[in-house]
């Protein structure tokens, strides 16, 4: 039987090491099938909150099924683990997390004491199901993808759930935070690449295409809230050439006007010929994100990035010219990475905005040894020593200032 709690709180924590502060994409699609299930969602973005804890504080009452918090690797988890203390010291509600985390390493978080559900995967149908059987006193321990401890076991259900497919993004959850001007949006998920660091085939296994249909609803929601630009931001944006032109197409068709950013890798750009890329700058395409990694052309080989460094300064020359502006990235630390091997990644970055004023070169991001990973075992080798503690993980990450090299990389 039902209670009369009727609310969930979803929390993202601030971390202090964005870049940007981007919208909380995650929560706002696992609160989406709530709403549709006449379940009262709030979101509290500990970003913008001056008095955050005060503020939870107010808000934590006893209609309250649950408290989902998202959870990314690194200097999150340190405010995850005290927001957690928060709630344990002014509530006995059931605290969920969820996001890539505890997806990565679902046993260890849960030996946490300060947690009480994960959410695997995915979060839209599992934590519906949770929040729905919390709400009739049930445990959940038989649902799929949900982790939970039981007398003192740790027990990690399996997936299977058939996935919900969500449409619209209830935008209005955040907007007490101001207005967004830059509106994310998946159109994919995974990659069919195989980079060995990357944590996105642990994530997501399979690519998969989200139907042309369910994008451009939202899009159209996101155009709703005039934003100054739509970013793409599915692993690799211009995978599929046929399909970007068409999405793009249909949103003239519908006279949906907007600027946009999105991902892409340098071979596969490349591959585009001048007509294609000319159509998609002329339908609102101002810049491109592009993961280089490294200078070296042996770290390009070691993490199987399977690009070289004349095709990286053949594109830069080719978006200058088409005026498409280049955002590149970069990593440092990689197992057997020597000094020498950033000083090349240096020399790479100097000259790509030497030759491409307009390009925007992104700092040089730790590389992350993420378990999971095909490269995580060399890093162990080379002396890498993962966290035993879900706690401890709060340092390792790549915008982490004191996350130095794992291991003596002779930087």
């Amino acid at each position: 039987m039902d209670s009369d709690r009727n609310r969930v709180l979803l929390i993202y924590p601030a971390s202090g090491k964005e870049h940007s502060n981007m919208i909380p994409l995650s929560l706002l699609y696992i609160a989406q099938p709530l709403l549709e299930a006449n379940i009262n969602v709030e979101i509290i973005d500990q970003r913008f909150e001056k008095d955050f804890f005060e503020t939870l504080g107010g808000r934590i009452d006893s209609d309250v099924i649950c408290i989902g918090i998202s959870c990314i690797t690194g200097p999150h988890i340190e405010q995850v683990v005290k927001i957690s203390q928060f709630i344990k010291k002014n509530t006995s509600t059931p605290i969920v997390l969820g996001g890539p985390h505890p997806t990565i390493l679902p046993r260890q978080t849960l030996e946490s004491d300060r947690v009480d559900y994960i959410v695997i995967g995915k979060g839209e149908a599992p934590f519906l199901s949770l929040v729905r059987a919390l709400k009739r006193d049930e445990s959940g321990k038989n649902l799929k993808q949900i982790g939970f401890k039981e007398n003192g076991k740790i027990v990690v259900n399996g997936g299977g759930m058939p996935e919900i497919n969500v449409r619209r993004i209830p935008y209005h959850l955040i907007l007490k935070y101001g207005q967004p001007s830059v509106i994310p949006i998946l159109t994919t998920y995974g990659c069919p690449y195989h980079c060995s660091f990357c944590v996105e085939k642990v994530l997501h296994p399979k690519y998969f295409e989200i139907s042309s249909q369910d994008v451009l609803a939202k899009i159209e929601g996101a155009l709703e809230i005039r934003p100054q630009l739509i970013n793409f931001i599915d692993d690799n944006f211009l995978l599929n050439k046929k399909r970007v032109v068409e999405l793009l197409s249909l949103c003239q068709q519908k006279n949906f006007n907007f600027c946009s950013i999105c991902t892409g890798r340098v071979d596969e750009v490349l591959s585009l010929d001048d007509e294609t890329l000319s159509f998609m700058r002329k339908k609102g395409l101002v810049g491109i994100y592009f993961g280089i990694e490294s200078g070296s052309s042996k770290i390009l080989k070691l993490i199987n990035k399977r690009i070289t460094l004349e095709m990286v300064l053949e594109l830069n020359l080719r978006l200058k010219k088409e005026g498409i502006i280049p955002h590149y990235s970069f990593m440092a630390g990689f197992p057997t990475e020597t000094g020498e091997d950033v000083e090349k990644t240096i020399r790479l970055m100097n000259r790509l905005k030497r030759e491409n004023p307009k390009a925007v070169i992104w700092k040089i991001n730790q590389y992350t040894p993420y378990p999971g990973t095909e490269l995580f075992d060399l890093a162990v080798q080379n002396g890498f020593k993962p966290p035993e503690k879900f706690e401890e993980w709060s340092r390792i990450h790549f915008y982490s200032e004191e996350y130095a090299a794992p291991y003596d990389a002779s930087l």
